[in-house]
């Protein structure tokens, strides 16, 4: 009966598996434009590649054949839209009008500091960090000007991709060097990373960066990568914790800009309340057609708010805790590809009404 039982959950968990696959198979096919495979079309040095290997006069020594074509940087670019959605590659939660209300009605939750490095942590961001930056971004509270806000969301967001990243090579090393697993923590931690990384260049696309902005961005990352390292080597918990704080942060500060783009007279609301969100935003987050720029930062703000509540908890775990949101990484996916296999019916039903 045991063996029975146990063969027919793999005849399950293959026929799930092989389901998931084809999902992710029919959602991505629409999402890569392929140039023409003729090497007189393009130009060499404008090619993205799509598989590991670069162009090369060279035979391919295991004569391996690349499994996608290549596309020119060009077609990348006019297809951002489509390339902005992760299904299948590091997955974000995909926020509905519901959640969004919720998650912007946590921006006061904070975690009060209770051990010596929790203590240190908060001090380090708060005073070290915080406070400094209001001053140097020129950033205010009440009425903020744009410009204040345009570079402090790219120094922010181009530093707050460093520490998942740190953390996550750590783990996998770790995992490496002891013969065990990590637990499911990796994952979480690379798309905390990329979900940071995706909110510079949504920014990017919106606004532009001065000498002075990408010298911020250069010094934040030389002078903070080595203490981030430094500290996750002698207490991963610590660095948890510290973005933790670094995130309640950036919950407070989106809150606050979200709120200042919807009160009519401020200047961020002549500025930017009637501004279309980039078709990046609407790609990664599956926007409407119609979404504006302030429906953007909400689903930024939201994802601050799920790293703040992530790094805490991990800021109370041990190292050999299991991920308690492992399983949501399949949850956002699977919402993802019906969502895709939605819009793809959508559309197929109205290009058959429109031919009819």
């Amino acid at each position: 009966m045991l063996r029975a039982s146990a063969s027919s959950s793999r005849v399950g968990a293959a026929s799930r598996a092989r389901s998931a696959w084809g999902a992710v198979s029919r959602a991505t096919r629409p999402l890569i434009r392929f140039a023409s495979t003729n090497d007189s079309d393009v130009d060499s040095d404008e090619l993205v590649r799509t598989q590991h290997f670069r162009l090369s006069p060279l035979a391919h020594p295991l004569k391996a054949k690349p499994s996608l074509e290549r596309m020119t940087k060009m077609a990348y670019e006019a297809a951002e839209m489509s390339m902005a959605n992760k299904v299948g590659r590091q997955q974000n939660h995909i926020w509905s009008r519901e959640e969004l209300i919720e998650k912007l009605d946590t921006y006061k939750d904070v975690h009060t500091p209770v051990t010596f490095s929790d203590h240190v942590m908060h001090s380090i961001m708060y005073y070290g960090l915080y406070h400094p930056f209001n001053f140097i971004t020129g950033y205010r509270e009440v009425n903020p000007s744009p410009l204040s806000i345009e570079w402090r969301l790219i120094i922010l967001e181009s530093f707050a991709g460093v520490p998942g990243f740190v953390a996550a090579g750590f783990r996998h090393f770790r995992s490496l060097r002891l013969l065990q697993k990590d637990y499911g923590w990796i994952g979480t931690l690379l798309e905390e990373a990329e979900n940071e990384r995706m909110h510079l260049l949504v920014c990017m696309k919106m606004f532009k960066a001065s000498s002075l902005t990408r010298t911020l961005c250069l010094g934040a990352q030389v002078g903070l990568t080595p203490f981030l390292m430094l500290v996750y080597f002698i207490k991963p918990k610590a660095l948890h914790r510290f973005v933790g704080y670094l995130e309640q942060t950036a919950c407070h500060t989106y809150h606050n800009i979200i709120v200042h783009v919807e009160t009519p007279g401020t200047d961020l609301h002549k500025a930017w309340a009637h501004l279309d969100a980039p078709d990046i935003a609407k790609g990664y987050w599956h926007l409407s057609d119609d979404a504006k720029w302030v429906d953007t930062l909400k689903c930024m703000y939201a994802d601050e708010s799920n790293h703040r509540d992530v790094n805490h908890t991990f800021a109370s775990m041990e190292a050999d805790d299991p991920n308690p949101f492992v399983h949501k990484h399949a949850e956002d996916a699977a919402k993802a590809w019906k969502m895709i296999e939605a819009e793809a019916q959508a559309a197929k039903a109205q290009k058959a009404h429109g031919t009819s």
